[in-house]
């Protein structure tokens, strides 16, 4: 039986939205050209974010062209695309929360070269995606792989190798010069630098490098990735995972991670801590019709004033709406997700956090919510391969001593369609 081991929202969007066509680059020497279709929808209430963001509506339509060739003379060989989000629905008086450029549409594009260096060791020189989720990579690799959970993916702008030493080893390295984020959507692609809180833009350019390595087998896997970046910070990330199957043919899977990072330099002076560690970890139980999971996950500090340098919202603790990585915040989720048939499946997966809103701690904070989120995909005829979501939640968290007042009060609706024309 086919496994069905997805532990919460965001692990789950990807799984459906993700494809393997073009997914994998390093190991392909076809010429292929896909269109991707994608229509994102937003709409939300999150009071944390204060008066000018507490309100969110975006609707937009993302046009993806994704090109792939073979190795000229088995040595070298183009990637290119253009993406485009086109604004369907905006109001100017709510924030798109980093779906539209302001309350504009927007494109973005890149182009890499791809060398063939042996049959097991490939190098891309220039600008190219480093989304997982996209399917720019062939999978989440520590601290190199970004994924945006937006429209436009996340790009980076340098050189990427990858090696596979033997069937069950990887090698991974990257240098790069400029990124996109899904927070960079007001000003594109920018340079890799130390944040300035004064003006909010990446002032001083500093180049950030990444090393990553990954072990398998039939039911294990590690990945272990690093990244240094001058006036920034130095962050490991480590990753576990074991899949058993049981006598009656149902899975069980294990998972954990864990990050450590440290400021140095600017970034240090800037910062109220100067370094911070993200433990998380979720176990699934899974037959052919329903997955059960908990997860669990913490997060000891908050590095401020550093921009988006240091990412802790990594945890296998997903929601919509509130908070899992703010000051010594623990998380804490459980859930179901059943298969009603071929095309369909649905989620609920309600979730708590207790922690502090800033780094100082004087500010606490409770969190409930309730996630649900239904999925539908066609699997024949004209439109097979079109994949959708639609996806709630609401919840609460009870602050005391914050300005924004002792209750705070979040709803969340959104949805996506997603399909791909393999030209």
């Amino acid at each position: 039986m086919k496994k069905l081991l997805i532990p919460t929202l965001s692990a789950v969007i990807v799984a459906m939205l993700s494809t393997s066509v073009f997914a994998d680059p390093y190991d392909s020497n076809t010429d292929s050209l896909r269109l991707r279709l994608k229509n994102d929808f937003r709409k939300a209430e999150r009071p944390s974010a204060g008066p000018s963001g507490e309100n969110i509506y975006a609707w937009v339509q993302g046009t993806m062209v994704d090109l792939n060739t073979h190795y000229f003379r088995d040595f070298v060989g183009v990637t290119a695309s253009a993406y485009n989000v086109h604004k369907l629905g905006a109001d100017g008086s709510e924030s798109t929360r980093g779906y539209l450029r302001g309350y504009h549409s927007f494109s973005l594009t890149q182009a890499a070269l791809k060398f063939k260096l042996t049959d097991d060791l490939n190098l891309k020189v220039g600008r190219f995606g480093t989304d997982s989720g996209y399917g720019s990579l062939p999978y989440d690799v520590p601290l190199i792989s970004s994924n945006s959970n937006r429209t436009m993916p996340t790009l980076s702008q340098g050189a990427i190798v990858h090696y596979n030493l033997n069937k069950n080893v990887e090698l991974w390295g990257m240098w790069r010069q400029r990124v996109f984020l899904w927070t960079d959507v007001a000003t594109g692609v920018r340079d890799e630098g130390v944040f300035n809180p004064s003006t909010g833009s990446y002032s001083k350019k500093e180049p950030r490098a990444f090393l990553a390595g990954s072990w398998h087998d039939s039911q294990n896997r590690v990945d272990l990735g690093y990244s240094w970046q001058n006036e920034v910070s130095s962050q490991a990330e480590l990753k576990y995972q074991r899949d058993d199957t049981l006598s009656n043919g149902s899975h069980i899977r294990y998972q954990f991670l864990t990050l450590n990072a440290s400021l140095t330099g600017l970034s240090k002076e800037a910062s109220y801590h100067n370094n911070t560690q993200v433990y998380s970890g979720k176990v699934t139980y899974s037959n052919s019709k329903i997955s059960y999971f908990g997860a669990l996950g913490y997060v000891s500090h908050v590095l401020n004033n550093i921009g988006t340098n240091v990412n802790t919202d990594i945890g296998y603790v997903g929601d919509l709406s509130i908070d899992r990585n703010r000051e010594n915040m623990y998380s804490f989720q459980i859930g179901a997700h059943y298969i009603v048939n071929n095309n369909f499946s649905v989620m609920v997966a309600p979730l708590m956090t207790h922690g502090y809103v800033d780094p100082r701690r004087t500010t606490t904070v409770k969190g409930r919510a309730l996630l649900g989120a239904l999925f539908y995909k066609v699997n024949s005829g004209p439109l097979a391969g079109l994949k959708a979501f639609i996806a709630s939640d609401i919840a609460r968290e009870k602050r005391h001593g914050g300005s924004l007042g002792e209750h705070l009060d979040y709803w969340d609706v959104k949805s996506g369609i997603q399909y791909d024309f393999n030209l």
